[in-house]
């Protein structure tokens, strides 16, 4: 059983039953632009060119083929699928900012989850995995295979917290993983977005320009509201200690700086054609992973 501080391998790998009841790579061919992480976008060499057909309403104009429209005098368009194997790469979020909880698990730990659930579902519709572990300091890459390895790689590396490069955080880790991409790829950065910046967010639309990109952000529920009564005590190991008194007008002034945040990354990744679910330590992993999927782009 796991203590909720700390990812546990055990756990991590009996998530991929959990990981039958979703589907989030459809392999059925697309002829759309707009998709979620369970769609290809049409993005370079992720999509393979299938055959032509006459043009239907909701085609993407982009993908109609003038030379033989005009050839023939009707509308024609070209249809794509995916590439048998497509790279997902997961971008975890270990650092101090994650280590805290009052509901369920650490947001560490809930990342870590979230991270298997993933690549589960990716290796059993034959999708390659791999992708960043990253923490204040340090990070460690594991290079996408079409093999439970590469998976297990990662848990080893969540569960032991032995990152071995020397270059940590949100954005080294953003940097790093636009020069390893190809075009088509999938990525979800799983973090409590703590260190968002415009240095982060321009890196995430370069990588959004390249991949299907997903932005998933956990969040445990007192960050967002505290309770209507009662005395609350933070501290960061030990250095610094908040202590709040709860009442309406506090809570009120306590919510707002969490809801603008999420709001502002709603409205950034949304912009930038970026998929955005938000999840809680206590939120149910795969029905909310599920209803994020469902919702994108509405």
């Amino acid at each position: 059983m796991s203590s909720g501080i700390t990812p546990d391998i055990n756990q991590l790998l009996a998530l991929r039953h959990s990981a039958k009841e979703l589907q989030l790579f459809n392999p059925a061919r697309v002829n759309s632009l707009n998709a979620g992480i369970n769609l290809s976008h049409a993005r370079g060499r992720g999509m393979d060119f299938d055959e032509v057909r006459r043009y239907q309403a909701g085609d993407d104009i982009r993908l109609i083929h003038w030379q033989l429209s005009a050839r023939l005098g009707k509308t024609y368009t070209k249809v794509y699928h995916e590439e048998r194997e497509r790279a997902l790469y997961l971008i975890i979020d270990q650092s101090i900012s994650m280590r805290f909880a009052t509901k369920v698990a650490f947001k560490s730990v809930i990342a870590a989850n979230l991270a298997a659930i993933l690549g589960w579902s990716a290796l059993s519709a034959h999708q390659q995995v791999g992708g960043v572990i990253f923490n204040d300091a340090n990070s460690s890459y594991v290079k996408p295979k079409r093999s439970r390895q590469s998976l297990l790689d990662m848990f080893n590396l969540l569960s032991s917290e032995k990152l071995t490069r020397p270059q940590g955080g949100l954005i080294n880790s953003l940097q790093f993983i636009l020069t390893q991409i190809h075009s088509g790829s999938s990525v979800v950065v799983i973090s409590d977005f703590s260190q968002i910046s415009p240095e982060v967010e321009r890196y995430l639309r370069l990588i959004a320009q390249k991949s299907e990109l997903t932005n998933l952000l956990i969040y445990d529920p007192i960050e967002a509201n505290l309770p209507i009564s009662g005395s609350f005590n933070f501290t960061n190991q030990a250095q610094q200690q908040l202590e709040i008194s709860a009442n309406s007008r506090s809570c009120e002034r306590y919510a707002l700086p969490f809801a603008q945040a999420e709001q502002h990354l709603r409205q950034f990744s949304r912009q930038n054609g970026m998929q955005f679910i938000k999840l809680a330590t206590n939120d149910d992993l795969v029905g909310t992973l599920k209803r994020g999927i469902k919702t994108h782009g509405k």
